[in-house]
């Protein structure tokens, strides 16, 4: 029987072309954690925890140590297409750590791929893409907002996230520059926790004129009350992203009538397990969703895309756009982007191999 015999965990620190903006802050580094799952006959599944702590919990540092303190003892040795028997271990083991458990998941999924000779979607019951994507833009000024978004949108993309909740001012010129820019195609709002549940409404009467197809966490990810007092006010959808970051909480959300749709985002959540769990929760209380992103590497973003892949939701584009961001990725051959579509590999796992030369440029020492 084939186990798992090796684990390995690498921090990195990529840089970004561009420093990006959101209401939580600044970075331009992906300050990421990847792994290598090795099996018996030395194929190796690959994961990666997304982790940005001015974001959300969890770190770098912090994922590296419970992988190798604590999940590293009790896989060696397991036999690794087990993933749901393995999750559960895992979750039995240590509490929270989504993004450990993600790099894990990730990683076995790819393993899993390898072994039967099959490219991850299909283990899944999906086909290999192609990926819609919307661009996602970061809070800048209204000259490059308008710039980038014109180069985009001659690239093929047709839905435009603009990231909101710096100041009303800003965030008005910014959203008329990119209406100017993109025309009729579809923009998305994102407020990441800006706003008391008033300041929004009061924000959104101001957006509305701009016709965005909806506003994302409005107000802080743990007023859920506010999210409600803000949906049912508000003229346009609202989108519960950072107040639903498992199965639970897209089950509490919903259970209140907090929100129209959810931002599942797979790196967040825990890996793939977890996320069909939130998609279920989502779909049979009613609500829509579709597949978010933390601007993953290279590693991540097609991990998320082949669950993307074969759970599809044809009515909203995914997000998944992070190598775009970068000014390198850590894959020897880079994904393929093409007219707003990511396209995905019939190679078996992930389809996916790490460069082992950038591997080693954007490790960091401690």
């Amino acid at each position: 029987m084939v186990k798992i015999a090796q684990i390995r965990t690498h921090r990195v620190s990529v840089p970004l072309l561009y420093p990006f903006k959101a209401a939580y802050g600044v970075r331009d580094t992906a300050d990421f954690v990847l792994l290598e799952i090795e099996d018996s006959e030395g194929r190796v599944g690959l994961g990666e925890a997304s982790t940005i702590p001015i974001y959300d919990e969890g770190s770098q540092g912090g994922v590296a140590y419970v992988i190798d303190k604590y999940l590293k003892p009790i896989l060696i040795g397991r036999n690794p297409l087990e993933i749901n028997k393995l999750m559960e271990l895992i979750g039995n083991t240590v509490k929270g750590e989504r993004y450990s458990r993600c790099a894990v998941n990730f990683a076995l999924y790819d393993l899993a791929g390898k072994i039967s000779g099959l490219p991850v979607c299909r283990l899944l019951g999906g086909v290999p893409g192609p990926v819609r994507v919307c661009w996602v833009l970061s809070a800048k000024n209204p000259h490059q907002i308008q710039e980038e978004a014109e180069i985009k949108l001659q690239e093929g993309f047709k839905t435009f996230k603009l990231k909101v909740g710096t100041t009303l001012e800003q965030d008005l010129a910014n959203l008329h520059a990119l209406r100017e820019a993109v025309g009729k195609e579809k923009i998305r709002l994102d407020g990441n926790g800006a706003w008391s549940p008033k300041e929004a409404l009061q924000a959104i009467e101001k957006f509305a004129p701009y016709a965005p197809e909806h506003i994302e966490q409005p107000v802080p990810a743990e007023d859920l009350g506010g999210l409600k007092y803000v949906r049912s006010r508000s003229v346009l959808p609202v989108v519960a992203d950072e107040s639903v970051l498992t199965s639970r909480e897209v089950f509490q959300a919903v259970a209140l009538g907090a929100c129209d749709r959810v931002n599942i985002k797979i790196s967040r959540c825990g890996g793939g397990t977890e996320a069909i769990k939130m998609m279920g929760v989502a779909r049979a209380g009613g609500v829509d969703y579709f597949w978010g992103s933390m601007l993953e590497l290279g590693v991540g973003t097609v991990a998320s895309a082949h669950f993307a892949s074969a759970y599809p939701n044809p009515g909203m584009e995914t997000e998944l756009i992070g190598p775009l961001l970068l000014k390198y990725d850590v894959l020897k051959k880079p994904l393929r982007y093409d007219k707003g579509m990511l396209y995905l590999s019939e190679e078996p796992g992930l389809g996916i191999e790490l460069d082992r030369a950038a591997l080693k440029e954007f490790t960091v020492i401690s």
